[in-house]
């Protein structure tokens, strides 16, 4: 595939699990745990598949650059954050969630490391 849809599918599902997480944590309905479980675990599955693929066609495989692992950790806080907003509190999530994402950004734009 283009790196372009490459690109498409991991802002796109970034984007959609950021959304529905800040959604669990406003208001987290235990009828729709299951859902929404399963909804924020597809789409993480699809920013790692994405970000693989992004990371094969313009990075040649090179996984072990500083910015790139904690692009990776970021990505896992936020994917864990959609199953801890039904334990830990609003304000918990939706502060880990921005700053992940901040992080996760700085990372890809700026490459600090």
């Amino acid at each position: 595939m283009d790196a372009e849809i490459y690109y498409f599918l991991h802002v796109f599902s970034i984007i959609l699990l950021t959304g529905f997480t800040f959604g669990i944590a406003a208001s987290p309905q235990k009828g729709k745990k299951k859902f929404m479980a399963i909804l924020t675990g597809i789409l993480s599955l699809v920013a790692l598949v994405a970000g693989a693929g992004l990371m094969s066609k313009l990075h040649n495989n090179n996984w072990l650059q500083v910015w790139v692992i904690v692009k990776i950790l970021a990505w896992l806080f936020v994917s864990g954050l959609g199953g801890m907003a039904y334990k830990k509190s609003k304000s918990f999530v939706q502060t880990g969630l921005i700053v992940a994402v901040a992080v996760a950004l700085y990372m890809v734009y700026f490459r600090p490391f």
